[in-house]
């Protein structure tokens, strides 16, 4: 299937990144996880100094958001929202500065990255080609961003939220909730993903669609974040209530009232079985919903309502039913200094293993001056504060501070 193109103006690309970062979600089967020794009720998280996927450079991703890392015996397999370069007769993740006709930066897709981890998420194996490609037509034709990954036998599944038509007509930035599948058969995760030729099949019809009903608290749905129990799969979700439920983001008149978290359960053969008739918990953004230890655990986005996510940080509460939430509490903030996340922390997922709580994030850090985006010292950043900064997307990892 021919791939959807999207041009990318080099001085032009904020929107395409906050679209990407406004939009993810995730979550690890609970028999993979481990009931950690100390108590999570209340805790803080120490940052790493520097991130551990840096972009916009040769041999790193163009950018990175919406972090997702499913863990297995064999390590951490990272999925995070990023653009792919037009690079011959496919699509590349990563473009030089200094050798700029190497991938067309100009031709991009929005889609699904993928690398590998070893050592617990420090030092990753990036593959080149997107595991999912837009379609070329339907729900999912636009961009496919913030995916969510579960395992179910011996099939690997990846929900996304996409956009693409409705009604015969281009809705940008208007999500849904879509889910394609992998069959491993006896190969690793690792072994299938890293080889080129492999690509999880799409559905063609929304796992999740929106409701296009005034006054729905979901005229859009997106931010995946998959649960797998015993007899079904759970589905937690960010909807947003519009002003104009059928119409474009950027219509003019166009509003967003609310921003609530939803949640959906299927059988196991992925039928919807309920969804939410109204939010669960409001105000919170970018989720992820993670179970263990008898409890449902909530890694969230804080909304600071500010250019290009300014401010925000990273959220956590725990509820025992994972219907009813208590206010989340802020456990990681951005950093005082301009570096790696002085703009912002965001998009969490949480990674429960022998070794305790390892949190992987966006950080959106800046630079003073304008985006040097060609040559030999250029790196692929976003202007910001009318082109006086420059801010670059990279993930980072934290892990809780030492229990007194």
């Amino acid at each position: 299937m021919r791939p959807h193109a999207v041009p990318l103006p080099l001085c032009a690309t904020s929107a395409a990144l906050l679209s990407m970062a406004c939009m993810p979600l995730r979550s690890v089967p609970p028999q993979q996880l481990h009931t950690p020794a100390v108590e999570w009720s209340s805790f803080l998280l120490a940052a790493d100094t520097l991130p551990v996927v840096q972009s916009g450079r040769a041999g790193w991703p163009i950018t990175t958001s919406d972090p997702m890392v499913y863990a297995d015996a064999e390590g951490y397999h990272l999925f995070y929202s990023t653009f792919f370069c037009q690079s011959g007769q496919g699509y590349a993740y990563s473009w030089d500065p200094a050798n700029p006709a190497s991938c067309n930066i100009m031709t991009t897709v929005s889609s699904i990255g993928y690398a590998f981890s070893g050592d617990g998420g420090r030092n990753w194996e990036f593959r080149r080609a997107p595991v999912v490609m837009p379609a070329d037509t339907g729900f999912d034709s636009g961009k496919i961003e913030t995916a969510s990954v579960f395992r179910l036998g011996d099939t690997l599944y990846i929900a996304y939220s996409a956009d693409g038509d409705h009604g015969g007509r281009k809705l940008p930035a208007r999500f849904q909730i879509g889910v394609a599948r992998l069959s491993l058969g006896a190969r690793s995760v690792r072994t299938a993903l890293m080889d080129e030729s492999v690509q999880f099949q799409k559905n063609p019809r929304p796992l999740l669609p929106y409701d296009v009903s005034r006054g729905s608290f979901q005229n859009n749905v997106q931010e995946p974040s998959i649960i797998v129990r015993p007899d079904s799969v759970i589905l937690y979700y960010i909807g947003l209530g519009l002003e104009q439920p059928t119409e474009p983001i950027d219509a003019a008149g166009q509003g967003i009232l609310s921003v609530g978290l939803g949640r959906a359960v299927f059988d196991t053969r992925l039928n919807l079985a309920s969804r939410s008739a109204s939010a669960l918990l409001s105000g919170v953004n970018i989720t992820e919903v993670r179970y263990f230890g008898e409890a449902y655990h909530l890694f969230a986005t804080t909304l600071a309502g500010a250019e290009a996510h300014q401010g925000e940080a990273i959220s956590y509460a725990r509820s025992t039913d994972g219907l009813r939430w208590p206010t989340p509490r802020v456990i990681l903030a951005p950093g005082p200094k301009p570096g790696f996340n002085d703009w912002a922390v965001l998009g969490p997922t949480a990674v429960f293993g022998n070794s305790g709580l390892v949190v992987f994030y966006t950080a959106l850090g800046t630079t003073t001056g304008p985006c040097v985006l060609l040559g030999p010292e250029g790196r692929f950043g976003i202007p910001i504060a009318g082109n006086s900064r420059c801010m670059f997307a990279t993930i980072a990892r934290a892990v809780p501070h030492p229990q007194p």
